[in-house]
């Protein structure tokens, strides 16, 4: 009996230290979420958006969009559309290209028939106003319904 005691005692607290460490870890991070998209592709009057509620205003962040790629993407690049709207309503508008495969053709991104790639949109970037900020992502590709993005994210970190 004391035996299962002690047993599960140190089981509770491996799982226990497991969790710190995951939370440790991840300290420096304000913001990290992924939207997936649809399989049928996504359509250019389509808008993601993330609210990242902002509470240190002296601190730099890095803004990062993270997209997740089939390896059946037909292109070397991707283009989008981001809009950021402060929490007292200015809006900053960006067009960012990201290229996802070299001239040869070969994936940028880690994976092997799904790709994740970071592209980082900010270095050091302080917000200026406590509150919510919206950032809102549309691609920017001529296709009317563009196949091959599975899902989009939105990672700020210290």
């Amino acid at each position: 009996m004391g035996l299962q005691i002690v047993r599960k005692a140190l089981i509770h607290s491996f799982w226990l230290g497991c969790g710190v460490l995951l939370l440790g870890c991840n300290s420096n991070a304000l913001y990290n979420h992924f939207h997936s998209l649809p399989s049928t592709g996504w359509s250019k009057d389509s808008i993601v958006y993330f609210v990242v509620p902002v509470h240190d205003t002296t601190a730099q962040y890095n803004v990062i969009v993270n997209l997740r790629h089939q390896s059946s993407y037909p292109y070397q690049n991707f283009w989008m559309f981001i809009d950021e709207q402060s929490p007292k309503g200015i809006v900053s508008k960006d067009t960012v290209e990201c290229y996802l495969a070299d001239d040869r053709g070969k994936w940028l991104g880690s994976g092997f028939s799904v790709y994740s790639m970071p592209v980082l949109i900010a270095h050091n970037k302080r917000f200026k106003s406590h509150g919510n900020y919206i950032f809102t992502i549309r691609q920017g590709m001529r296709d009317d319904a563009l196949p091959g993005i599975d899902a989009i994210g939105l990672e700020i970190d210290k």
